[in-house]
């Protein structure tokens, strides 16, 4: 559960995702500390994960056009900066190309 937050909260600034959203999701961080304890996820948080999943696979990562040029794209975190290799056109559905 930690290791799959920890990802989610990590790509969240380029998902479009807001912490207020994730909130129950980390919410169950609070829960029982022990490895083995069992977790019932409850019709919210299998929603949120959900929206994440969608999210992810809105955004996925793409093979580079030779024709275009190659942008280096720095997000600012609260943690830490995250750098992103991207290429934009106007013409695709989504302009922008996550590679």
């Amino acid at each position: 559960l930690q290791k799959l937050l920890g990802t989610i909260n990590w790509v969240q600034p380029l998902l479009d995702l807001n912490t207020q959203m994730l909130a129950p999701l980390f919410d169950l961080l609070k829960g029982d500390p022990d490895l083995l304890s069992s977790l019932c996820l409850t019709a919210e948080t299998q929603q949120i994960l959900y929206r994440v999943e969608e999210a992810i696979s809105a955004r996925k990562a793409r093979c580079v056009e030779e024709h275009l040029p190659v942008n280096v794209y720095v997000v600012m975190s609260q943690q830490q900066p995250i750098g992103l290799l991207a290429q934009w056109n106007d013409k695709w559905k989504d302009p922008l190309y996550f590679l």
